[in-house]
């Protein structure tokens, strides 16, 4: 749990995991929030291309990440924001392995509106989850974030991340490489960045 004072009170920053109930609700921050016209501009969607619900559910956050059922392939947790007694979740952070060579994991993060954005929320999430990864024993974590997004690379330097060239048969097992190897941006659009454990 890691703590921020503010002269309106302490603001405490900390993740619960995500349940099956939370999924849609972090689809439409990902998709339909004020925030995803940036996201999906970066990931190069057009609000006519958004992936559906159904697509979110079979194919990007599968049911394992919202009911323990195989935290060896990922887990994913929601972020929550305590401040005077209130509790808001405020977005979404998980880790992803099975696509990864042992005790390697990698981070996704987003957050549910804009106005969330540039406060270190993001990156007092990113620290919880590295604990939560250290502790399954993991000993190094990577993120892929859009070159463009100036914001999320500084976020994730903070958090300690350093960024590496990618050496694709370094990370990833090689039934895996085809897919994932690019990232979610065509070949060069992203940053990648590790932290070792």
């Amino acid at each position: 749990m890691l703590i921020e004072h503010h002269n309106r009170g302490i603001k405490i920053i900390d993740i619960r995991k995500a349940r099956i109930r939370d999924r849609k609700m972090t689809y439409n921050w990902l998709y339909y929030s004020d925030f995803s016209d940036y996201l999906n501009d970066l990931g190069g969607i057009s609000k006519e291309a958004i992936p559906s619900y159904e697509y979110y559910k079979k194919e990007e956050y599968m049911d394992f990440y919202f009911d323990d059922s195989q935290p060896d392939k990922g887990r994913a947790y929601i972020i929550v924001c305590k401040k005077n007694g209130k509790i808001e979740d405020i977005g979404i952070i998980s880790y992803t392995s099975f696509h990864l060579l042992d005790k390697i994991t990698e981070f996704d993060i987003w957050l549910k509106k804009l106005s969330l954005t540039g406060q270190g929320y993001g990156t007092k999430a990113l620290l919880r989850l590295v604990e939560t990864v250290r502790d399954l024993g993991y000993e190094k974590v990577i993120i892929r974030p859009s070159k463009h997004n100036k914001r999320a690379i500084k976020s994730y330097q903070k958090a300690g991340f350093i960024q590496e060239e990618l050496e694709p048969k370094n990370y990833y097992l090689s039934e895996y490489l085809p897919k994932y190897s690019d990232g979610d941006y065509e070949s060069g659009g992203d940053v990648f960045m590790v932290l070792k454990l």
